[in-house]
């Protein structure tokens, strides 16, 4: 999956049915756009964008890759022990595997303006029986 941080808000992308991701372009930014998805990628058309709200499956190891549409963020999620940077123009990536079932806080722990306080995700680990 990938989390792209934005003042104030984290959007979560996963990849469709087809498992690629579709391409990016900063160009393509726009309010309706947050992540500049490029829609004439096919790998695109099935890609899946949510705000402040992940979804995972316990026991599973999942991999994120982390960006950055604006500011310096990091990515915290406290009970799992886990931060990373997300870094302007660069992805940076981390991996963990969730242990327990539950709805858990993602965090920005890195001060990036404003609205820093009110920059709160939700991470659900769910069993597999749920999906």
């Amino acid at each position: 999956m990938e989390v792209t941080g934005q003042q104030f808000a984290w959007h979560v992308r996963y990849p469709g049915a087809d498992g690629r991701f579709g391409r990016t372009d900063a160009r393509l930014i726009s309010d309706e756009n947050p992540i500049g998805l490029d829609l004439s990628d096919p790998a695109a058309q099935d890609d899946i964008v949510l705000i402040n709200v992940m979804h995972l499956l316990v026991g599973r190891p999942t991999m994120i890759y982390l960006r950055s549409r604006d500011v310096l963020h990091s990515f915290f999620l406290p009970p799992m022990r886990i931060k990373m940077d997300c870094v302007p123009g660069y992805t940076t990536r981390m991996w963990f595997t969730p242990q327990r079932k539950g709805n858990y806080e993602i965090a920005c722990a890195e001060l990036c303006g404003m609205g820093h306080y009110n920059m709160k995700g939700l991470l659900v680990v769910e069993d597999e029986s749920v999906v």
